[in-house]
């Protein structure tokens, strides 16, 4: 029986990998790992099947994370990407395969350094397998064959919500990942170069399919930044971004929390209680992220754009995902097809339909046309424009 183990499988993105590999993995065995034993316990119990079993675990305790991931085919990593590298360093103790969902550009480049520790052990760690970094990266990879030579590649993602939610403010993602988007300078691949711009520049508008429309969107930091100028190179890459777009009243909103100090990673002292700012607003945000009640009703689009040439006349090739919230988890779209990925991707490296081994984004190990095709069963497709 194939072993998968999720940790952070009760956050955000996890419980939904979980629910994704015990549907479609019959014969798989899951290990729920989080620090929240009470927490883990209940929402393994929520399957009511042996095959889903639930661990406590400290990802900063390698050994003890080790202990946890021998024997298992792949360890699927949603914990905050600011834990990557323990993560990786426990798969290597026990030759593990390991899989995540992106670490915000700069944890990229240092995970990537582990490339020849993974080879020598014949293992495969993917970096970046969920929806952005992920899908995208994929996609690129697919339309990058259309061209001889590719001038630009612009990423961008929107979406669109009819949901009657009972509060003003919700997160999209975890608060952690959102203020370090929005506060960190993001990387841009600019004639030919890798620069450093500041937050919340380059700001443009795109015309998504309705009912997205007309969105306003800005420069980011991001993983794909971290792989795709490199690999596309040879194909004469001269210019890559990745911008995120969401409506103008969300963004006034994060900028008015970060604005009053609630993104800050400084201290303070409250009574005998010492923690950050950003600590407790994430902790908030993510208590009061979504009422029982409300039934989830929105979608998402992730977006390429390539612009090049073959045999000499210049090309655009557009390639998108589109993306429903799931009724059956009550899960928004952009959990769905971020947490749908991984479960594809480390399947597929339990079935042995993933032959490369180091530390590799997916645009360079995972073939499209199999992906493609696991999404389309889980109701997220894949659409070209030329």
């Amino acid at each position: 029986m194939k072993r998968f183990v999720v940790l952070g499988g009760t956050g955000d993105m996890g419980r939904f990998v979980v629910k994704d590999l015990f549907e479609s993995c019959k014969n798989c065995e899951i290990v729920i790992g989080a620090r929240d034993f009470d927490e883990v316990k209940k929402y393994a119990n929520s399957f009511k099947s042996k095959r889903v079993i639930p661990k406590k675990i400290d990802v900063t305790n390698i050994k003890e994370t080790a202990k946890i991931l021998k024997g298992a085919s792949v360890c699927i990593n949603c914990v905050n990407y600011y834990f990557n590298l323990d993560v990786m360093k426990a798969c290597l103790l026990v030759r593990c395969h390991y899989l995540d969902l992106g670490g915000l550009y700069h944890m990229t480049k240092r995970q990537l350094k582990l490339n020849n520790q993974f080879k020598r052990k014949k293992l495969i760690a993917i970096l970046g397998c969920g929806a952005t970094p992920g899908i995208t990266n994929i996609m690129i990879a697919h339309a990058s064959k259309f061209f001889e030579k590719i001038e630009s590649i612009d990423i961008r993602f929107g979406g669109y919500d009819w949901t009657k939610y009972k509060q003003h403010f919700v997160l999209p993602y975890t608060a952690y990942t959102l203020f370090d988007e929005f506060t960190d300078n993001p990387i841009v691949f600019k004639d030919g170069k890798t620069i450093s711009v500041k937050p919340m520049t380059g700001k443009d508008y795109y015309n998504f399919p309705k009912p997205v429309g007309k969105q306003s969107c800005f420069y980011t930091l991001h993983s794909e930044l971290a792989t795709i100028p490199n690999i596309y190179k040879n194909k004469g890459l001269k210019n890559c971004s990745f911008r995120v777009c969401f409506p103008e009243d969300f963004v006034h909103d994060v900028n008015l929390l970060i604005e009053l100090g609630f993104a800050s990673k400084q201290k303070i002292k409250i009574g005998n209680i010492e923690l950050t700012p950003r600590d407790f607003a994430a902790k908030e945000l993510n208590r009061e992220a979504l009422p029982k009640d409300v039934k989830i009703k929105d979608m998402e689009f992730i977006w390429v754009d390539l612009i090049g040439t073959k045999k000499d006349k210049k090309i655009k090739v557009s390639m998108y995902s589109y993306a429903k919230s799931n009724p059956k988890w009550n899960a928004p779209a952009g959990s769905v097809d971020t947490a749908v990925p991984p479960s594809i991707i480390a399947q597929m490296i339990a079935n042995k339909q993933v032959k490369e081994k180091g530390v590799l984004p997916p645009e360079k190990c995972i073939n499209p046309k199999l992906f493609f095709k696991e999404l389309k069963k889980r109701n997220i497709k894949i659409s070209k424009r030329i």
